[in-house]
């Protein structure tokens, strides 16, 4: 029998590796639902609108200022993965491992930290004329058919990447607030989805994650074909080992990047371009430290 994927992704994501980042996601979520709870966080000062049933009477005696009381309130919180199952995530990654592979893992370690969590998560992923959804939930069960559904619909024989088509859909089947993670690759989304993008911010907390390509040009000394997924059509040898070709490819590659980065970064969305498999694991928790560090100076 076959391993599981989610056992898989637990084994990658190593007890040093979870305890490192398993607080991240949870920090984020408890700065979303500030207010009347069960357990007390602290004291802040009263503004004009604040609730004046809220004030700390004997605070307030102490220090001469207002003090209103601030509460946790605990809730089950959904999350959402969008994957981008298109046929270019079946191909290679600029790290030499499957983008898929990479998607997966990503995938997994948002599952395992947000079950560690107590939190649900659900997926969209497909495309027009197959969409796949699933519902927010937490079970082991419902996580591992959630990687499956990701594996099983990256294949090189799925549509080529649709940004917007995906982005629409995770806006309409999402209606309630969630932590959102899109997992794609470096090519999208495209600066023409910054109006999507800008309405899925309005009512998600929004994560972008994003896998590097392979370099085809940097394959000019390898036997077997290079093939472009999105045509698909060989990339000759010729094409491969032409400086002029690889001076242009680079500059489009670093324009589109920059433009990607600026747009996601104007939407003040948390974002990281990965290489690959053997990366993820780590650009994550980076990306998620400097996320908690931005939310917590807020």
């Amino acid at each position: 029998m076959a391993t599981s994927l989610l056992t898989r992704v637990k084994a990658r994501v190593d007890l040093h590796t979870s305890s490192r980042a398993r607080g991240l996601i949870q920090g984020r979520g408890r700065s979303l639902f500030k207010g009347a709870g069960e357990d007390f966080d602290d004291l802040k000062y009263y503004q004009p609108g604040d609730k004046i049933s809220e004030i700390d009477w004997k605070a307030t005696a102490r220090s001469g200022e207002p003090l209103i009381r601030r509460f946790n309130e605990e809730r089950v919180r959904h999350l959402s993965i969008v994957a981008d199952t298109s046929s270019a995530m079946a191909a290679t990654a600029a790290d030499g491992t499957s983008k898929r592979d990479a998607m997966i893992l990503a995938a997994g370690m948002i599952c395992f930290l947000a079950q560690k969590n107590g939190d649900l998560v659900g997926l969209v992923a497909g495309h027009d004329s197959r969409p796949v959804q699933l519902p927010s939930r937490s079970s082991d069960g419902h996580l591992e058919l959630l990687l499956r559904s990701v594996q099983q619909a990256t294949t090189t024989a799925a549509p080529a990447a649709d940004s917007a088509w995906l982005l629409e859909r995770a806006f309409r089947v999402t209606s309630r607030s969630t932590l959102m993670t899109i997992i794609t690759d470096e090519a999208h989304p495209s600066v023409e989805d910054f109006g999507l993008l800008r309405r899925l911010t309005t009512r998600h907390d929004v994560i972008v994650i994003r896998i590097a390509d392979a370099d085809p040009l940097q394959s000019g000394e390898l036997e077997h074909d290079v093939v472009d997924v999105n045509a698909p059509r060989e990339v000759g040898a010729m094409a491969r080992s032409s400086k002029r070709v690889a001076r242009d490819a680079a500059a489009y590659r670093r324009a589109r990047r920059d433009g990607i980065t600026e747009m996601l970064d104007r939407l003040h969305v948390s974002h990281m371009v990965t290489s690959g498999e053997t990366t993820v694991v780590e650009d994550m928790i980076a990306m998620l430290r400097a996320r908690e560090y931005r939310h917590a100076r807020a």
